[in-house]
């Protein structure tokens, strides 16, 4: 199986997440003909709020699903987002600790 830039900051992004986070629910959505289209790449659920990430490199940019999809997630209470980099993906976990339910 190749392992491409974005399955790399992948494991980089959960490796974080849970060593900041030890308390998270995280897991990796693989896409296959039984998935729904357009679920973020990274799902879970923090501080009681759920998140969907979209993980994305150099630039490569979310379909109009994904885009969707995050703003659904966003509307319904979650904390959503498009993530280049662990950082980013830092700073939208903590958004889940720092926002009341």
């Amino acid at each position: 199986m190749a392992r491409g830039p974005e399955t790399r900051l992948q494991r980089k992004i959960r490796e974080a997440l849970t060593k900041r986070f030890p308390d998270i629910f995280l897991f990796k959505v693989h896409g296959g003909p039984y998935q729904s289209s357009g679920i973020p790449d990274l799902c879970g659920c923090l501080n009681g709020r759920f998140i969907g990430m979209e993980v994305k490199v150099g630039s490569n940019k979310p379909t109009e699903l994904q885009k969707l999809t995050l703003e659904r997630i966003a509307r319904a209470g979650g904390i959503s987002g498009v993530v280049r980099s662990v950082e980013e993906a830092l700073r939208l976990a903590e958004s889940a600790v720092q926002t009341e339910t």
